[in-house]
């Protein structure tokens, strides 16, 4: 295909509905291609690292080790970010001159290129879904003549399973309970690092410490969480929403709670 060069325009920020369209594509004729994988901060949510360290064939631990560095959020929760290589571009590690060597896995944030979330908690609390167009006067897949509504980039870009599994970890992060609080535990910062993004450790945990001789869980939800990595990480969300918010969709079991309660002195 012949390479093309053109000036991209600044399309300005528009918000757009589900049903409104956009143009948009992008392929290896255009001279911008790759290019947007550069130079850039990639922050992988904990559904990212499932899907890229499985893609991968490699252990959760592994994968952070290797591809990723850690910050703290206000709340003092970890939040992890794509490393990328120590060139001159700052080339994503998983970009070659083909294109995205874990395209099927994507991070959400490159799947949902060139589209960005315009959200607040009241559109959050609706159910309500907005975006605008990025800014990224170097693209020139804006050019391009392929339209798409909103709503069919979504579904082509396999972006709703993302939008369900980030749900749960939204639920936690963006909890107003944690709203004015600043997590300094160093024990929870831990165990809230390994629950979100090491599963394959949380998994040794769980199963190979007293962790389910805690808790009341259903034999056929343990029976998945050994093997189905997705079965793991909502268990692991619920763990979390349990200690560190409070939230009462998982229980100890009896037996414990009557050991804690002693434990405590309360009748």
């Amino acid at each position: 295909m012949e390479n093309r060069t053109i000036q991209s325009k600044n399309q300005g920020l528009k918000v757009l509905r589900p049903e409104d369209d956009f143009r948009f594509s992008c392929h290896s004729g255009l001279d911008c291609f790759t290019q947007c994988c550069r130079n850039i901060n990639i922050f992988l949510t904990p559904y990212d690292i499932l899907r890229l360290k499985n893609e991968l064939e490699i252990a959760s631990y592994e994968f952070l080790q290797k591809y990723t560095f850690t910050l703290v959020d206000h709340n003092g929760l970890p939040v992890v970010a794509l490393k990328m290589e120590d060139d001159e571009k700052k080339s994503c590690p998983f970009v070659g001159s083909q294109g995205c060597k874990v395209y099927p896995n994507r991070p959400w944030s490159c799947r949902i290129y060139p589209l960005q979330p315009e959200q607040t908690k009241m559109t959050e609390k609706a159910g309500k879904q907005y975006y605008s167009i990025m800014d990224v006067p170097f693209c020139l897949g804006f050019q391009e003549k392929n339209s798409f509504a909103v709503k069919e980039w979504i579904q082509e870009q396999d972006i709703p399973i993302y939008i369900e599994m980030e749900k749960l970890f939204k639920k936690i992060t963006m909890n107003e309970f944690l709203s004015d609080k600043k997590i300094k535990n160093k024990k929870i910062q831990e165990m809230f690092f390994m629950a979100c993004y090491d599963l394959d450790r949380f998994r040794r945990f769980v199963f190979e410490s007293s962790f389910l001789k805690q808790f009341d869980i259903d034999k056929d939800e343990i029976k998945k969480m050994k093997h189905d990595d997705v079965a793991l990480y909502k268990f692991a969300m619920k763990w979390i929403e349990f200690g560190l918010i409070g939230q009462q969709e998982l229980k100890l079991k009896p037996e414990v709670i009557v050991t804690k309660k002693d434990e405590l002195g309360i009748k």
